[in-house]
């Protein structure tokens, strides 16, 4: 008996340990990234390597949004990843509801959803930009936001479908039958049930137009560029190594999602839950 209590703490203890070291595995070069922004220069070449700054110093992000421009790459990235993730979700429903609810096609739409999702951005960054440039929208935040629209929305119906055809349809009916028409019942019934996966998609949304960068380096010019084309201008702009600004800008980078997920996140839990459920 208490061989096999010693074999469940130690099976406990092994398994918290490794949850531990993964952690640190990947929150590590997050960790260290941070603590990077706010050294001095006299810490980057620093040896053994300094892990805590020994003076922190916001100079790094001053000179970020100063000299680099980095106030205008991150404003660009929130309003372009805001409108994208709104006009996803307003695109995305609808038409998720609609094959929820009328099942035509089957499985085959689902299907096809999928298959254009897959299909890799380096295959159409060539016709779209040509595309772009006879249309003129380069350099425009309506190019990125309508081509991201369009791009996540086959994944976003594709998650809506599985919420809206978990949701107890005889709730929807009831509202039918005392008088709510089928856009009323959308609107009153359904969306504040389903939230939590609106929810998802949202972030889901929101990040992936955030971290986007192929088609961001490309379309974009000086007004509109992203803060994931300023945090590769880094390294890539010559032989001078802006360590400290480099790594401000990739704080800056992961922070909007970081703070969309945390405020998010009781949502986030239901939704996947809800995503997971089959009647």
């Amino acid at each position: 008996m208490n061989r096999h209590r010693v074999q469940r703490r130690l099976a406990g203890l092994l398994t918290y340990l490794g949850l531990a070291l993964a952690l640190a595995f990947f929150l590590g070069p997050f960790f260290w990234i941070v603590t990077t922004s706010l050294k001095g220069n006299e810490d980057f070449f620093a040896y053994p390597p300094v892990w805590i700054p020994s003076e922190p110093s916001l100079t790094h992000y001053g000179r970020l949004f100063t000299h680099s421009s980095g106030a205008r790459y991150f404003t660009n990235s929130l309003v372009i990843s805001s409108l994208s993730m709104f006009a996803a979700l307003v695109v995305s429903l609808p038409t998720a509801y609609s094959i929820a609810r009328w099942r035509f096609g089957g499985g085959f739409l689902s299907t096809l959803l999928l298959v254009l999702r897959m299909l890799p951005a380096i295959a159409l960054i060539i016709p779209v930009y040509l595309m772009y440039k006879l249309l003129g929208l380069t350099n425009t935040y309506l190019g990125l936001v309508a081509l991201y629209t369009v791009v996540y929305i086959p994944f976003a119906v594709w998650l809506l479908i599985g919420f809206l055809r978990d949701f107890p349809v005889e709730i929807e009916e009831a509202a039918l039958i005392d008088g709510c028409s089928r856009l009323r019942a959308l609107v009153r019934v359904v969306i504040p049930i389903i939230a939590p996966g609106l929810a998802v998609v949202a972030l889901f949304a929101f990040i992936a137009t955030w971290n986007e960068f192929l088609f961001a380096i490309v379309l974009t010019g000086i007004e509109t560029k992203t803060m994931m084309v300023l945090v590769t201008s880094f390294t890539t702009g010559g032989t001078d190594q802006f360590y400290g600004e480099a790594s401000a800008s990739v704080v800056l980078g992961v922070l909007p999602a970081f703070a969309v997920a945390f405020f998010l996140q009781r949502y986030l839990v239901k939704g996947l839950a809800l995503g997971g459920t089959k009647g």
